[in-house]
């Protein structure tokens, strides 16, 4: 994999943690796809017309994961956090995350609501991967993908192998569908949250460019860079990892639980 070039320095050559940046932007971007999947399934089997019943429910203990997972996301860059209320409490059911005052004198508004916006994509994955282990569902680590094509080929193939291995005896298989499915609805960034999250995205992607730029056109730049990359690798490729793996248990989720709302939808009496 290469991109542009100066002094024939291939810029992803640069350091093999760059390869990581467009494997992780597409798995974050199935994990947006799944997860929104999974919320529109919810809706259609379990929502009033008011947007509230049953499914408010249901995704309780998603939706307080991710509020918390903003939360966690101020803290981190810099803010307090005002006040939390998870859509059970919300009079518009959707919840909500109010970020507070600075805590630290180097806080930029701007990144704490992009981080706080994504949070819930790393808080959400490290929870269901998490709740699958603890119930046996998985019995492998979170193992290495890949960084490029075949990464899909190795998805597909434990996503068929889980499917298969699912034990309908056991009741830690229903409590897994059950998590997976309320964790998995709330991963995706809401739409105020991309509000938030792209600038914070763009700004960083634009910050990331300009100093490779540097680091292949300033003296002694370079070193500095590969020795921050060095530091970030190990971190990179355990999100990849996780996401990966996150990714085949919502894929599962999304096979058994989506037809069983479709068939819900259908049965309901006046429908929309």
């Amino acid at each position: 994999m290469s991109g542009g070039f100066c002094y024939n320095v291939p810029v992803m050559d640069l350091h093999p943690g760059l390869e990581y940046l467009p494997a992780l932007l597409v798995q974050a971007l199935l994990l947006m796809f799944l997860s929104r999947l999974l919320f529109r399934g919810m809706v259609a089997a379990f929502a009033d017309r008011r947007g509230g019943g049953l499914i408010t429910v249901l995704r309780g203990p998603g939706n307080f994961l991710h509020e918390t997972s903003h939360a966690l996301g101020y803290l981190i860059f810099g803010y307090r956090v005002a006040h939390i209320v998870p859509c059970l409490w919300d009079p518009r059911k959707s919840g909500v995350c109010v970020r507070g005052k600075a805590w630290s004198p180097l806080a930029f508004p701007w990144l704490a609501d992009g981080a706080a916006a994504l949070m819930p994509l790393v808080v959400g994955s490290v929870a269901l991967v998490c709740v699958a282990s603890a119930l046996g569902i998985t019995d492998h680590g979170s193992d290495q993908l890949g960084t490029d094509i075949g990464m899909f080929a190795a998805v597909a193939d434990q996503f068929v192998l889980l499917l298969q291995s699912l034990d309908w005896h056991r009741w830690q298989t229903y409590v897994f569908l059950y998590a997976a499915l309320t964790i998995g609805a709330e991963i995706s960034p809401s739409p105020t949250d991309l509000h938030y999250a792209v600038p914070a995205v763009v700004s960083v992607a634009f910050s990331l460019a300009a100093t490779v730029w540097v680091a292949q056109h300033a003296s002694g730049a370079r070193g500095v860079l590969i020795a921050s990359a060095d530091r970030l690798l190990p971190a990179l490729q355990k999100l990849s990892a996780v996401w990966g793996l996150a990714i085949v248990l919502l894929m599962t989720t999304a096979a058994v639980a989506l037809p069983v709302a479709f068939v819900i939808y259908s049965l309901r009496p006046g429908r929309r």
